[in-house]
C-alpha cells in the first residue's frame, strides 16, 4: 500500500489510469476524467492524498482521501476527513452522488479495509466522512468500519424499462394525475419539441441557457444559486469538455412557440441517467408545468437511445416523487472521533432540538 501526496498528482494519474484498463467499466465520480477536473478546481483548496492498495506489485484500488473546508457540526468547526471528491467550502460544493472506489471487484473489503488502516493512522481528522457513496459500494467501508453511522437517502427514479411493457410509451408509466398535469402542459405549449445535445457546441449553447435559467430564477427568489460560485460554474464547463464526447454528459432543451421551456444537465453512467441540474422558464399560466414537461421529454429520448434508469438523484422534492416509478438510494455516513469538541458539538445539537420542542408554539395544536 501507497500514500501519495497531492504533489504527487501525476503518479497517481498513472496508477489510476492502469487501473481503469484493469477494472473497464469504471463509474463516473472515480474515473480519473472526473477526478482531475475536480482536482484542476478544488485541489489548491481542499487538501488532499492517494491511497494506492496492492496486491503484490500490482495496483488493486485507489482512493482519493480529502480534508474539508470550513466544516461544523452544530456550529463548532471540526475538521474532516472524506473519501472521494468531497470536502469543498459549502458555497462551491458539487455534493457528489454515486461516489465510488476505483478498485477490482474481488477485492472491495481488503481494499476497503487498506484504506481504513490509512484513514486511523491521520491523527488530524475529527471527523470521516462518506459523501453520497452508491449502496453496494458504501458497504464494506461500513462493514470493516462499524463505527461509521450511516444515512440512507431515497433517490426518486423512473424505471425506464417499464415502458416496454407500454409500446415505448415512458409516459404511460406514469401515475394518471402526472401524466394529465404533463398533458394538459403540452396543450398548454401549444406545441413542444426536444432536443438533445449532439455535438460539443450544442453542449455548450444549451447549457448556457440552463445557467441562466437557472440563476434567474433562484434570483428572483432572492437566492444565489449555485451557479454564482465561479469555482461551480467552471468545474462544470471543464466536465462538459472532458466527458460529453465521452457520451458521459446529456445536456437537453425543450423549446414550444413561447421559447426555451426548460434545459436539463445530466450524467450518464452504465446505463442510467443521473439527472443533476435543470433551468426552466417561468410562464404565468400554471397550467404549464416546464419541468414536468422538459423532463417526460428527456426520459421519452432517454428510453429510445436505450438506457434503463432515469433518476433524480437525492433530495425526494414531492415533484420528483410524482414523476418516479421507483426509488435507488444513496448512502451519507460519519464516524467521530471521541474527543471534547465532538462532545460539546453533540450537546449544543441535543440543547438546540430541546429548544425547538419547547418552544412557545410546541403546544399549540393545529
Amino acid at each position: 500500500m501507497t500514500v501519495l501526496g497531492g504533489e504527487d498528482r501525476l503518479s497517481a494519474q498513472k496508477v489510476w489510469r492502469e487501473l481503469e484498463e484493469q477494472v473497464g467499466d469504471v463509474g463516473l465520480t472515480c474515473s480519473w476524467d472526473w477526478t482531475d477536473v475536480w482536482l484542476e478546481h478544488f485541489g489548491d483548496l481542499v487538501g488532499h492524498d492517494f491511497v494506492v492498495v496492492r496486491e503484490g506489485s500490482v495496483p488493486r484500488a485507489v482512493m482519493l482521501l480529502t480534508r474539508g473546508v470550513g466544516r461544523t457540526r452544530h456550529r463548532v468547526p471540526v475538521r474532516t476527513l472524506h473519501l472521494g471528491t468531497a470536502g469543498e467550502p459549502k458555497q462551491d460544493a458539487i455534493y457528489v452522488e454515486y461516489n465510488r472506489m476505483l478498485v477490482a471487484p474481488a477485492m472491495r473489503r481488503a481494499a476497503a479495509a487498506a484504506v481504513l488502516s490509512v484513514v486511523h493512522e491521520d491523527d488530524s481528522w475529527d471527523e470521516l466522512r462518506l459523501d453520497g457513496f452508491a449502496p453496494e459500494d458504501a458497504a464494506p467501508f461500513l462493514a470493516v468500519e462499524t463505527s461509521l453511522q450511516p444515512r440512507f437517502e431515497p433517490c426518486p427514479t423512473v424505471d425506464l424499462r417499464s415502458a416496454d411493457q407500454r409500446n415505448g410509451d415512458v409516459l404511460a408509466i406514469l401515475t394518471s394525475n402526472t401524466r394529465y398535469q404533463v398533458r394538459r402542459s403540452i396543450r398548454a405549449f401549444d406545441a413542444v419539441e426536444g432536443h438533445w445535445a449532439e455535438t460539443i457546441d450544442d453542449a455548450f449553447d444549451i447549457f448556457g441557457e440552463l445557467v441562466e435559467l437557472h440563476q434567474r430564477r433562484w434570483k428572483d427568489a432572492g437566492r444565489p444559486g449555485v451557479f454564482a460560485s465561479e469555482r461551480f460554474l467552471e468545474f462544470h464547463r471543464s466536465l462538459v469538455s472532458r466527458l460529453f464526447s465521452k457520451g458521459a454528459i446529456c445536456l437537453y432543451r425543450a423549446r414550444s412557440p413561447l421559447g426555451t421551456i426548460g434545459c436539463l444537465y445530466s450524467f450518464i453512467e452504465r446505463g442510467n441517467v443521473f439527472s443533476y441540474q435543470l433551468g426552466l422558464a417561468r410562464f404565468g399560466d400554471n397550467k404549464m408545468k416546464p419541468g414536468f414537461v422538459t423532463h417526460a421529454l428527456c426520459m421519452q429520448e432517454s428510453y429510445e437511445r436505450g438506457l434503463s434508469d432515469y433518476n433524480f438523484l437525492a433530495d425526494a422534492s414531492p415533484w420528483k416523487r410524482e414523476l418516479a416509478t421507483a426509488e435507488r438510494q444513496l448512502v451519507w455516513a460519519v464516524a467521530s472521533r471521541p474527543r471534547l469538541k465532538i462532545r460539546l458539538a453533540d450537546a449544543l445539537g441535543v440543547t438546540s432540538r430541546l429548544a425547538r420542542r419547547s418552544g412557545p408554539d410546541a403546544n399549540v395544536q393545529g
